[in-house]
């Protein structure tokens, strides 16, 4: 099957709109001139409402990976204590990240598969002081969701700065970085906010940007400084690093379509279809590997039937029905596939996305009764729909 006609149903990059494509392709202004500077402000305006945040709002460069750099970057000094909850392959990048920053780093690791328990995590800020505690939403690896509300709770009442990373939940599920207390909030483009990769964004509370502030060493990383892009995002029409002036058209683009679709029934969209697909799987037998009570809604990773190899099963997807699905990663690579269903997805996306799953499998040597999945998925759809 030709290239061009693929459907990417990967956690990221996402499917990207013909109307975001054709804001990457106007022409490249001055990022000076007062046309972009006015894009550009609408975008962060626009940013701070997805984001649920009246405070600071960044947006550079880089991925989300540069995000993370950046918040650790910040606020974090040498002989900072820094606390890492993992329970994935993100959650153990980001305490590489951190011990690049101080040797002071520690993790408090969970079993993969399974929702950080607050209680744990209370636990163990009860140990001693910690400057700041560092949580993935949803793990990527994983398909699980961490409390992050509850576990912010926990984190603020012990006095510390809590750092979230939403790069697979920002735009699809629900984040009130002001309400939760969310010190750094820190996303990518490339996911359910449905751009390209190529920005890091990221959000500052007060508190945040005062840790900065008080700081007795510099900041280890010239274009990362929170103090040299502030004035840039309080004010676009100021110069500190040029802006990728085509991403931030896409950006605006996109957010323009989010908001005018509406937050709380994009949340439900990407509840009513994260839901058929775990319905779907479960029925032709299939194991989800986040445990119930922490499920994602903008992904969703299953283990492979016995016999199954991931090679196989995803090439067959790729050229035999022209649907791209993700491995594992980790402890998880070759047991389970991922699949992403955020951003522009759409219910039948959902549904060709399934009838191959179920194809692919019988035609390696899976037997179920074909079909079941797809009627499943539709039967949970419909009833979702009724609801709203």
């Amino acid at each position: 099957m030709s290239a061009e006609r693929s459907l990417v149903m990967i956690p990221g990059p996402t499917n990207v709109d013909p109307s975001v494509l054709r804001a990457l392709a106007k022409p490249t202004a001055s990022h000076v001139s007062p046309s972009f500077a006015a894009t550009f402000k609408r975008a962060l305006e626009d940013l701070k409402k997805v984001m649920m945040t009246s405070g600071d709002v960044f947006v550079v460069s880089g991925s989300g990976t540069l995000a993370m750099e950046m918040a650790v970057a910040n606020i974090v000094e040498s002989s900072d204590k820094v606390l890492v909850v993992s329970n994935g392959y993100f959650g153990d990048r980001f305490l590489d990240v951190v011990s690049r920053f101080t040797d002071g780093v520690e993790k408090l690791s969970l079993e993969w598969g399974k929702a950080a328990d607050p209680g744990k995590i209370k636990e163990k800020l009860g140990q001693r002081n910690y400057k700041a505690v560092i949580v993935v939403h949803v793990d990527t690896s994983t398909g699980v969701a961490n409390d992050a509300r509850e576990i912010s709770r926990v984190v603020k009442d012990r006095g510390a700065l809590f750092i979230l990373d939403t790069v697979c939940s920002l735009g699809g599920m629900e984040i009130r970085v002001d309400e939760w207390g969310i010190d750094i909030c820190l996303s990518g483009s490339q996911k359910a906010l449905a751009i390209p990769p190529g920005l890091a964004i990221l959000s500052a509370s007060k508190e945040a940007l005062d840790a900065r502030a008080k700081r007795k060493t510099k900041v280890q990383s010239y274009y990362m400084d929170f103090e040299n892009w502030l004035s840039v995002m309080q004010d676009p029409s100021k110069y500190f690093a040029t802006p990728p002036v085509n991403m931030i058209y896409a950006l605006a683009e996109s957010l323009e379509m989010i908001l005018s679709e509406g937050l709380e029934k994009r949340y439900a969209r990407h509840a009513a279809i994260a839901k058929a697909m775990r319905s779907a799987l479960n029925k032709i037998g299939l194991r989800i590997v986040a445990e119930e009570r922490g499920r994602a809604d903008t992904m969703t990773a299953a283990y492979y039937p016995e016999g199954i190899d991931d090679g196989a099963f995803r090439s067959n997807m790729a050229t035999r029905h022209g649907i791209i699905v993700a491995g594992g990663l980790g402890q998880l690579r070759g047991k389970i596939f991922r699949v992403g269903h955020m951003g522009n997805v759409a219910p039948n996306d959902l549904i060709a996305t399934i009838g191959a799953v179920e194809a692919s499998l019988s035609q390696l040597g899976y037997s179920f009764p074909l079909g079941e999945g797809v009627g499943a998925a539709i039967e949970s759809l419909r009833k979702s729909y009724e609801v709203r």
